[in-house]
């Protein structure tokens, strides 16, 4: 309806992620659920789907929490609230510090 043609579909949970990667039929409890993701991506010219572990994106968390505290559902174009800017910024440094230690470069400074 956005005339959106590209997404990226970010999840922590890996099972629900590769179950969706494989686009196979399969007999799981997850499958009633990946099946309606993957005819949503049906919709856009390319879709990515991403694992993210949790302790990186509490800005979804926190994102979810405050569409449903607003009542709102549907996408937040015009901007985020301020609470999710702020752990959106918190996860961005989280992660950079991570990349930055895996390379040893903490380690250095």
């Amino acid at each position: 309806m956005m005339c959106f043609r590209r997404l990226v579909v970010e999840g922590d949970s890996l099972t629900v992620i590769k179950s969706i990667k494989k686009n196979e039929e399969d007999k799981s409890v997850l499958r009633p659920i990946t099946h309606h993701i993957c005819n949503l991506g049906m919709h856009f010219d390319k879709v990515s789907y991403l694992f993210m572990p949790r302790s990186f994106n509490e800005a979804a968390l926190t994102l979810a929490l405050e569409g449903r505290r607003r009542k709102v559902c549907g996408g937040w174009v015009n901007g985020v609230p301020e609470s999710v800017r702020m752990v959106a910024m918190k996860d961005l440094f989280q992660m950079v510090s991570r990349v930055l230690a895996d390379i040893g470069f903490l380690k250095r400074c």
